[in-house]
């Protein structure tokens, strides 16, 4: 375990997850994360930062492109944040790293947050983005979907809907310690609750409860540990075996493994919750080296 790694983890556990006992403040948590983006290194200069202003008349929320000058493939990725906060500043960092590392233009959705926005406000802004990027002829044989947390939730729940509605889906996604499952249920929310540097368990049925607004727990479009997961395109988990989110990874794996998908997981000790989206951490670079060698498999990029 690096030192870097080591030194995240205490400096999350005695800040953010401070925030996380009591009542979840939502302009609290919004204002620390930003004023932490603030201090996020520069983008690449080998990559292009391309604002998309938000066009509701196409139904469709802002985003950002990270591109380099002749990707090979395309990346669309989903922030996490608990569906409350975070955005594109926050995950610029990252996003920035797979377009230069991976070749790649990486599409950053800026969907709309809870509690102003609730289910399924999210995914329809999501699906909205993979339908438009379809609609520009964008081939999504060379297309891989991502996202971290609440981000790798929106993931799975995009993919769903798409094959729901008969769309042509990606040629794979990654998920970062995505939250599948809005009910809580994981035995890991209760036997990691220590170990895990970045939240109490308590906080995340507030962060539920502000996305579903009395919707059920386990809707499949909300919860993708509950859904059917068959006919999706292969997937590939990263999970902590010290958060409280690692059953979701665990059980979802599983499950689409259950179902006929192809699924790996790779799981890290100590590592604090989304580490592969902290690009200074070597850690970090070593997932998404394992991430990338991934989207380059499925696109069939690979030697």
């Amino acid at each position: 375990m690096s030192i870097q790694a080591t030194l995240t983890n205490w400096l999350l556990r005695f800040t953010f997850k401070r925030e996380c006992r009591g009542p979840v403040n939502v302009p609290r948590a919004r204002h620390m994360v930003n004023k932490m983006a603030k201090r996020n290194p520069p983008v690449p200069k080998e990559v292009s930062h391309q604002p998309v202003p938000a066009q509701p008349g196409q139904g469709l929320c802002a985003a950002e492109w990270l591109k380099v000058t002749q990707p090979q493939t395309t990346i669309l990725y989903f922030h996490g944040g608990g569906y409350f906060f975070c955005g594109l500043e926050t995950h610029r960092p990252v996003c920035a790293y797979l377009a230069k590392h991976g070749q790649a233009q990486v599409l950053s959705v800026d969907y709309r947050l809870a509690p102003e926005h609730v289910f399924p406000a999210a995914v329809d802004d999501a699906l909205a983005w993979w339908q438009a990027l379809l609609a520009q002829g964008i081939d999504p044989a060379n297309v891989v979907f991502g996202g971290d947390s609440a981000g790798g939730g929106l993931t799975l729940a995009t993919l769903i809907a798409a094959r729901d509605r008969g769309l042509p889906l990606p040629a794979g996604a990654f998920l970062f310690s995505p939250w599948t499952d809005l009910s809580c249920s994981g035995d890991t929310m209760r036997t990691q609750a220590k170990a895990d540097a970045m939240f109490e368990p308590q906080a995340l049925p507030q962060a539920a409860a502000f996305y579903l607004a009395g919707q059920p727990t386990d809707t499949p479009l909300a919860s993708p540990l509950f859904a059917d997961l068959s006919g999706l395109p292969p997937l590939m988990f990263h999970a902590s075996e010290h958060e409280i989110l690692l059953d979701d990874s665990r059980r979802t794996h599983a499950k689409a493994q259950q179902q006929g998908v192809q699924s790996e997981l790779h799981l890290k000790p100590r590592m604090p919750h989304v580490w592969p989206t902290m690009v200074l951490l070597p850690e970090a670079r070593e997932s998404l080296k394992q991430t990338l060698a991934f989207v380059a498999r499925v696109t069939g990029r690979s030697n």
